[in-house]
C-alpha cells in the first residue's frame, strides 16, 4: 500500500469538477476508500480548498448574474463547507506545524514557492511515497517523488494490478 498525498491544485480540480484532474483525483480517492492505497491531504489544503471553492463559486455567480446576493454568498460558503467535510471523511489529514514550516525555508533553494514547500515538507515529514500535483514546476523541482494526477493514477493502478 502506497502513501499518496494530494496537492491543493489536485483537490480543487476535484471539488470544482475541472477535468482532467477531477477524474484522476476521484480515482485516487476511490483507491483509498477501497483500501488499496492511503491518500492524504494537508490540513492547509483543507483551508485553501474551502477558500478557493467559495471564492470561485461566488465569482461564477457574479459572472452569470452580474451580482452576488447574500443568499448566494451563503450558499457558496455552505458548498465549500460540504466539500471540506467530504475531504475529511474520504482522506487522511496531515498536520503542518513548526517543523514543516522551518523545513519550507530549507527547501527554498530548490523551489521558491513557500506554499508548495509547506506541502513538500508535510509530505516528507509523513514519509509519503508520492506527492500528486498538476503544478508542472512543483513536479520538476520537488525533492520527493512527485507525479501528475494522470501519472499517479496510471502508476498506482499498474502497481495494484501487479499484486
Amino acid at each position: 500500500m502506497r502513501r499518496v498525498m494530494l496537492d491543493t491544485n489536485v483537490v480543487v480540480d476535484y471539488l470544482m469538477g475541472r477535468t482532467p484532474g477531477c477524474d484522476d483525483c476521484a480515482k485516487l480517492i476511490a483507491m483509498h476508500y477501497a483500501g488499496k492505497h492511503a491518500v492524504y491531504v494537508s490540513a492547509l489544503t483543507l483551508k485553501d480548498a474551502y477558500y478557493l471553492v467559495s471564492m470561485q463559486l461566488k465569482r461564477m455567480e457574479r459572472k452569470a448574474s452580474g451580482s452576488l446576493s447574500e443568499g448566494m454568498a451563503r450558499a457558496a460558503d455552505e458548498v465549500a463547507w460540504s466539500c471540506v467535510r467530504q475531504l475529511v471523511e474520504n482522506t487522511l489529514v496531515l498536520p503542518t506545524g513548526r517543523s514543516e514550516s522551518l523545513q519550507a525555508f530549507v527547501l527554498r533553494s530548490t523551489h521558491a514557492d513557500f506554499e508548495d514547500n509547506l506541502i513538500i515538507a508535510t509530505a516528507l515529514s509523513a514519509n509519503i511515497d508520492y506527492l500528486v500535483s498538476n503544478d508542472a514546476e512543483l513536479v520538476k523541482h520537488a525533492p520527493i517523488a512527485c507525479l501528475s494526477s494522470a501519472d499517479a493514477v496510471a502508476l498506482l493502478e499498474a502497481e495494484t494490478a501487479g499484486l
